[in-house]
């Protein structure tokens, strides 16, 4: 996973802010084509950054200069400071908090609440999965704004624990799942096709995106692979899917 720590340059326009336009024009590229209507938002194209790339927030106006509809930032640790991040930034994406086994899970999905656009659930197999989303989702409830719930499927999820999962989203409220590549088709398939899917991949090429959102997913959450591939990697696959 490509952190900010490794990567020089975003560290660099965190203290040079009058680079950023350059590089907008030079990485930036939205098309109404690939405009996106999902989870009672509005996605500017499918394809987003994960989370592990920025934890807390600090990055996301630089990161937004690479063409992503969206950035998942976390998983979350330090709530308070990422709260301050995200109240400074001034450009207009879709932000996602991803909230992992904290033991403060509940005090950190009410406080980040108001300053995200989504909530990423990433529980694992070894808590109460149900219990805790049960949970989150009642609080939900007592928010001014309705905003989406996705729950991220645990990386050793076996087929058979795909069926479960299924079965229990489309019971509980849950309003989208974000999954590898490998669970995409199952899982829309289990799901009937009624819960939105985002894929987590790195994406070395547009076909493989292409690839993947033929499959059946929805979004793209790219993990190290805007900039491990080279800046313009997201300009490149908007290109692309804009032609198709």
């Amino acid at each position: 996973m490509a952190t900010v720590k490794n990567i020089p340059l975003l560290r660099l326009l965190k203290f040079l802010p009058f680079l950023r336009p350059v590089i907008r024009l030079l990485y930036k590229r939205t098309s109404p084509v690939l405009r996106k209507e999902l989870l009672g938002l509005t996605f500017s194209g499918p394809i987003g950054v994960a989370a592990g790339v920025d934890k807390r927030g600090e990055y996301t106006d630089i990161i937004s200069c690479y063409s992503p509809s969206f950035i998942e930032i976390g998983p979350v640790r330090d709530v308070m400071f990422t709260i301050q991040n995200l109240q400074k930034r001034q450009e207009d994406i879709l932000i996602f908090a991803n909230l992992s086994n904290a033991k403060d899970i509940e005090r950190v999905f009410s406080l980040i609440y108001d300053f995200v656009d989504g909530i990423v659930l990433n529980v694992s197999h070894g808590t109460n999965v149900a219990k805790t989303i049960d949970h989150l989702l009642e609080l939900r409830r007592y928010n001014d704004t309705y905003k989406p719930i996705i729950f991220k499927l645990f990386s050793d999820l076996t087929h058979e624990d795909a069926d479960q999962v299924a079965d229990y989203m489309l019971r509980s409220g849950i309003d989208g799942v974000m999954v590898s590549a490998e669970f995409v088709q199952k899982v829309r398939d289990k799901t009937l096709g009624l819960l939105p899917v985002i894929a987590i991949a790195e994406i070395s090429a547009p076909e493989r995106a292409a690839q993947m959102l033929d499959m059946g997913a929805d979004l793209i959450a790219v993990s190290n692979s805007p900039f491990h591939y080279g800046p313009k990697l997201i300009k490149r696959i908007n290109k692309y899917l804009e032609k198709r």
